[in-house]
């Protein structure tokens, strides 16, 4: 069996869809040979490095494509040059007409994806769109383009050599069982926890767990923000922050992150790899919902106030005060932070 899989173009639903790629590789595999899918994955730049961590997907293809752009002639000769791979199955992740056009190129007998956008022209099984008010989690919402229902399920997982560990953790003079941050939040300030409350959570740990360090992880765009927590730092524990984001690619960063002892995080692509990787997460919602796209392991822990106005799902606060994020003290997640071996 040969799948094709077309990944989204957000971290966090990359790492969702791993759980797609889990049951189809169990639900593939030849009970006595023990021989597996052969599932190849076609995804953007940002997100293909989550497919390397899994052993279940035997070759990523990074597109080509400029976001947002049709690029007819492109995804045609992206599609021709598949064809000649055999591949039995497509499943197409995202929901625009422009990411299915590629298995239809490749003449791809099976091609399946949600409904949308005229799709029904390109897909062989349109599966209907539950409404936004009906919509399930994430990892359901993918399980169905495989027809799995919920509890053929499993928890998204990645797992990273311990090669690639040891030589991420030397190129950056990072130390194993440190306390991660990730305080980004791409979609907009209302998802962001405020960096004084960051730094409370990084100074108390540095100050109980001496030998430890605190290691920001994130974009380009989040360094600004992660300085902003280290300059809040006493000047006595400073020295053992250490600013990543915009330093890695999101290899290094999976690699790195698969060593952490915990992370501190919004609701963000970087909250749920951590998840995947088995490390104690512990995640701060504002804006949105812990419902629809909480973190998936049995240990992670979710702060959220649930105030009357939220979730609200919006970019910034519509009433101007975010008390979603700012009421979120951070002694709350202090109290539920893990003692370091050796901690005083």
């Amino acid at each position: 069996m040969k799948i094709l899989l077309v990944a989204p173009n957000w971290i966090r639903d990359a790492v969702m869809s791993l759980s797609l790629v889990q049951a189809l590789a169990h639900k593939y595999t030849d009970s006595v040979s023990g021989q597996t899918p052969d599932i190849h994955v076609l995804a953007p730049h940002a997100t293909a490095p989550v497919y390397q961590f899994t052993p279940h997907v035997r070759a990523v293809q990074v597109e080509p494509f400029a976001h947002g752009k049709l690029q007819w002639g492109l995804r045609k000769r992206v599609g021709k040059a598949l064809s000649g791979h055999g591949f039995d199955l497509a499943v197409v992740l995202p929901n625009s007409l422009k990411s299915a056009l590629v298995p239809w190129f490749a003449g791809i007998a099976q091609r399946v994806g949600y409904d949308g956008e005229l799709r029904r022209l390109v897909l062989t099984q349109a599966l209907p769109k539950p409404s936004k008010t009906n919509k399930p989690p994430m990892v359901e919402w993918y399980g169905q383009l495989g027809g799995f229902g919920g509890d053929q399920l499993q928890n998204p997982v990645l797992r990273v050599e311990p090669g690639l560990q040891r030589q991420a953790f030397h190129e950056f003079s990072v130390s194993a069982g440190f306390l991660g941050l990730a305080p980004g939040a791409e979609f907009g300030p209302a998802k962001r926890w405020p960096a004084a409350h960051f730094a409370a959570v990084a100074d108390h740990y540095l100050l109980c767990n001496p030998g430890q360090q605190v290691v920001l992880f994130g974009g380009p765009k989040d360094r600004e923000f992660s300085d902003q927590i280290v300059s809040l730092l006493p000047q006595a524990v400073r020295s053992r922050a250490l600013v990543l984001a915009g330093q890695t690619t999101l290899a290094q960063a999976i690699a790195l992150m698969s060593g952490a002892g915990q992370l501190v995080t919004n609701d963000s692509g970087l909250m749920h790899v951590a998840a995947a990787l088995g490390v104690q997460v512990h995640a701060v919602f504002g804006s949105s919902s812990p419902k629809h796209t909480p973190p998936l392991h049995p240990q992670a822990k979710v702060y959220y106030l649930s105030l009357p106005c939220s979730p609200c799902f919006q970019r910034e606060c519509p009433l101007g005060h975010t008390d979603c994020l700012n009421k979120l003290k951070p002694e709350m997640v202090i109290s539920q932070l893990v003692r370091a071996p050796g901690a005083v």
